[in-house]
């Protein structure tokens, strides 16, 4: 399946922009991602997605209906966030005279790797939440493994809520190792199995107001988890600050942190503020969140 045209150094940039392409089921090819996720018809498959004279090609281990192939040129389009407004951030870069940053977007920096759905990118900022990098990571793995439906290949997709509520919070406690995010994880089903149908229907209009009024009410999501939401939902105008960029963004104190960064960093990018910030990062040859 031909998705779009995009070149292998601009989906390069795609996949290294976030820690997210560490995060399974992602996995890392020579050339792209390889893939598990749950279609509505087929189920769960293994998709390999890499760059073919010019084209983006995405290959799938299972025969899909016309209803799933068009699911899947949808959930491959949010990953590889192809909706970003990138023509538009490269005219903000022009206007401030921001030369590396606009020269680094045109090499396809910007975007981000993001999940199918909003679900999963939620259950894995949930992840980052008081944890290290290795812990995410396992974290994410066990789910899969002990949750994940099967693809074809034998890879496991990313649990659906409904799996999660099934599983029940002892067993994510004790046998995923989620710790006290437990409870927040099986509220956040609940609210995925219709209440907040954008959580997995990313054809669903939400706006940024509302999604952050939303998303600020979950138990288990502060202030860190709700703006990093926001920014995989596209919204670029906030900085989700953990300690990593704290640290690089020079806060050295835990109480000043949040009055810093949203007074003085990047705040005059407005609805480009960590697209900026991130693409600086690259500019600066320093990775970021997760990576």
């Amino acid at each position: 399946m031909n998705i779009c045209t995009l070149s292998a150094r601009h989906l390069q940039a795609v996949l290294y922009s976030h820690g997210w392409l560490f995060l399974c089921p992602a996995e890392e090819t020579v050339t792209g991602f390889r893939y598990a996720l749950t279609l509505p018809a087929a189920g769960a498959c293994s998709i390999t997605v890499k760059p073919v004279r010019g084209a983006l090609i995405c290959q799938t281990d299972k025969s899909l209906s016309a209803r799933d192939r068009a699911a899947l040129r949808q959930a491959v389009r949010r990953m590889l966030s192809l909706d970003f407004p990138l023509a538009e951030f490269q005219a903000v870069c022009k206007a401030r005279r921001a030369t590396r940053l606009l020269r680094l977007s045109r090499q396809g920096w910007g975007r981000m790797f993001r999940s199918p759905t909003c679900w999963e990118d939620a259950v894995k900022t949930l992840c980052t939440t008081n944890a290290s990098w290795g812990y995410t990571q396992q974290m994410c793995q066990r789910l899969c493994d002990e949750l994940g439906e099967v693809t074809p290949s034998g890879s496991k997709a990313f649990p659906s809520p409904q799996r999660v509520v099934d599983a029940g919070e002892p067993f994510l406690k004790k046998t995923v190792g989620m710790g006290y995010r437990s409870k927040s994880l099986i509220l956040l089903a609940g609210k995925a199995s219709g209440k907040v149908p954008w959580l997995l229907d990313d054809s669903v209009p939400v706006g940024e107001d509302e999604a952050e009024k939303e998303i600020e009410s979950w138990h288990g999501f502060g202030k860190y988890a709700t703006r990093h939401l926001l920014v995989l939902m596209g919204f670029h105008g906030y900085l989700p600050v953990d300690r990593e960029v704290g640290l690089h963004l020079g806060v050295r104190k835990a109480g000043d942190r949040d009055s810093k960064l949203d007074a003085d960093h990047f705040a005059a990018w407005g609805k480009f503020r960590f697209t900026a910030y991130k693409v600086s990062r690259v500019a600066n040859r320093l990775n970021w969140i997760g990576d």
